[in-house]
């Protein structure tokens, strides 16, 4: 499903990236969407997140403005606007310049797909050339687009974003009461060009922590593997994306990385059983991935000289 939509000749649809997608029946392949179905939504350039479709609305004699080309003969919906030619519209396929569009109402059903609950972002992990690889036809005008499911869950699965095989059981638990709120006022340095870092890692190992292996968009940190105080430039083969619990004892120094890229930890760790599992176990990433192994060394023996 694409997430960025040229409306041209309707008025748009209500979308919601992470959570909803709505269309009607005049939509090609309205028909193919049902639930429990897998789901990526994409944008012109990349994949935006997947999931699996929830539940889907259905609403029957619903009005729409629908508009078309007013050239006798012609009356097709694909014609684009213009912000700085004149007239304001131009027709893609009879090639007329118009004004303004002929208008009708049509009744048609509408539908709103909920995926919401399993989202998981994919932040630009798979390319647009990637997603066009995975679809089963050709035609990159449709806003929904048929792709293979078993190559598609294994291109996700590839990149670190793991999806439950069947949908969760609807929550019914009660929501926590208002907690306080209100702002408070702080003043911080912000590092220039950390998020295209951030975007550059993902692009290179997809949603997968070097550490622990796959996880959420949202745990993931772009880590640098030197200071950045010491030379504030974000280099892809001095960096390593790592969850947030993982990324802070790095940070801290508690835990290290050899350059044969295996992980180390401080012995104060040991007692806690998640961290010391990972105690001598090779980074997640591969073998041939582009790491600065002299930095790390550097940096490893700096860190373990302490403990």
């Amino acid at each position: 499903m694409s997430g960025q939509r040229d409306h041209q000749g309707n008025e748009g649809y209500d979308d919601i990236v992470e959570g909803a997608y709505s269309f009607d029946s005049t939509v090609s392949n309205h028909r193919q969407v049902g639930v429990g179905d897998l789901v990526v939504v994409r944008n012109n350039h990349e994949a935006l997140g997947v999931s699996r479709v929830e539940k889907l609305d259905e609403t029957t004699g619903v009005q729409k403005s629908r508009r078309r080309c007013p050239t006798p003969g012609c009356g097709r919906t694909s014609f684009k606007e213009r912000t700085t030619k004149q007239p304001r519209y131009l027709c893609s396929d009879c090639g007329t310049a118009f004004d303004a569009p002929v208008t009708e109402q049509i009744t048609v059903t509408a539908y709103v797909a909920h995926y919401g609950g399993c989202w998981q972002a994919l932040e630009g992990c798979l390319a647009g050339e990637q997603l066009e690889e995975l679809c089963m036809k050709n035609s990159k005008q449709q806003s929904i687009r048929e792709l293979w499911p078993d190559r598609t869950l294994e291109a996700v699965e590839s990149r670190g974003v793991l999806l439950p095989g069947t949908l969760p059981a609807p929550d019914h638990r009660r929501h926590p009461g208002e907690l306080p709120g209100g702002r408070r006022r702080r003043e911080v340095a912000a590092r220039n060009g950390q998020d295209a870092f951030r975007r550059a890692l993902v692009r290179q190992y997809g949603l997968i922590c070097a550490a622990t292996g796959p996880a959420p968009a949202e745990v993931l940190q772009a880590a640098h593997l030197r200071s950045f105080a010491e030379h504030e430039r974000h280099r892809v083969d001095e960096g390593l994306l790592l969850r947030s619990d993982i990324h802070s004892l790095f940070d801290n120094r508690l835990l290290a990385i050899s350059p044969a890229l295996h992980i180390h930890i401080s012995p104060g760790l040991l007692g806690y059983e998640r961290y010391s599992n990972l105690h001598g176990s090779p980074l997640r990433i591969p073998a041939d991935a582009p790491v600065n192994r002299t930095v790390l060394g550097k940096l490893y023996e700096e860190v373990t000289g302490t403990w």
